[in-house]
């Protein structure tokens, strides 16, 4: 099926043609960005191929900044561009640098993992890192009966119902404000009206929306599941962006958010327009950077977790301007 680009997305699409840009985005990004991203996915997925920079001579990364972090280290060489720098993450904010070293000072010898969703700050005092998709993974590979972990209090219930670790939060209040919207009451009714649906919940849910549902897992999971299930009606609890997507890739299945109010303020500062004005400039503001003491490290952890398999293959989207 062709596909039918705005002049907007044309004029963007053979502008990272001739400038040799990878365009990577989230999966809450929307609709026009994802359609002229080179590959759309979770973080996992993404921190992967901004590892394998192949040819190109910059990164554009549709995500909050964070993410864009990441690929400016596992991507020295490659300039990393964020089309808004002030597209930060709210979750990401629950936690510093000085709150880990303190943890750690409380329980001396524990290793600590941090969520991905974290600044670079935040990092450098980790130990190790994982994604929603890796996080049960990797802190059952670590062979410890406990583990300091956050910032997310719901990502690390997650890791408490699937593994016998005992984990110590680094911020029980940590959340991401846009899974915490979910609740059990949404799930059931759109249950009670699709009683053969599946119903699919982030880790970043809180854990009763995450125990009500069929099947719990990362964006990227989500991508698979939808992809393989027969089933053709599926409830779905995450960012809208996600959604957005899901119904755009499997037009024969009916793909219903549980809470149409799910939406990323912070991914949606990105828009067509300030990907071309990168493209265009790259403006000094825009560059990515991390400060030079944090990056072996953080290189190290970085790319020790995308050793781990995680969950789900990236979404390729092979856009070309007509």
């Amino acid at each position: 099926m062709t596909q039918n680009f705005s002049e907007l997305q044309k004029k963007i699409l053979r502008l990272k043609k001739e400038k040799k840009a990878l365009i990577l985005a989230h999966n809450y990004q929307t609709i026009d960005i994802q359609e002229i991203a080179d590959f759309v996915g979770d973080s996992l997925q993404l921190a992967r191929k901004s590892a394998e920079p192949n040819g190109y001579e910059m990164i554009i990364f549709a995500g909050v900044k964070f993410m864009a972090e990441m690929a400016a280290i596992l991507s020295p060489e490659v300039p990393v561009y964020i089309p808004d720098p002030r597209a930060l993450c709210p979750l990401a904010a629950y936690l510093d640098a000085e709150k880990i070293c303190a943890k750690k000072k409380e329980y001396p010898g524990v290793p600590v993992v941090v969520y991905v969703n974290t600044t670079a700050a935040a990092k450098s005092e980790a130990d190790y890192i994982c994604t929603s998709g890796s996080a049960v993974e990797v802190v059952e590979s670590l062979g410890v009966n406990r583990v300091i972990f956050g910032p997310d209090a719901n990502l690390a219930d997650y890791v408490r119902t699937h593994t016998n670790v005992e984990i110590i939060d680094l911020d029980e209040e940590g959340h991401c404000y846009v899974h915490d919207k979910f609740d059990t009451d949404m799930l059931k009714e759109l249950k009670a009206k699709y009683p053969n649906s599946l119903a699919i919940a982030h880790p970043e849910c809180p854990l009763e929306v995450q125990t009500a549902a069929d099947m719990i897992g990362s964006t990227g999971m989500m991508a698979k599941t939808v992809a393989e299930t027969k089933s053709k009606v599926i409830l779905i609890a995450t960012e809208m962006g996600m959604i957005q997507q899901l119904q755009k890739n499997h037009p024969d299945k009916k793909i219903i958010p549980i809470f149409e109010g799910a939406v990323c303020r912070q991914m949606k500062k990105h828009t067509l327009e300030k990907i071309l004005y990168v493209l265009e400039e790259r403006p000094e503001e825009n560059l990515v950077t991390v400060p030079e003491e944090y990056v072996p490290h953080i290189r190290q952890i970085l790319e020790q977790m995308n050793k781990v398999k995680g969950q789900g293959p990236a979404t390729a989207v092979t856009a070309e301007a007509s």
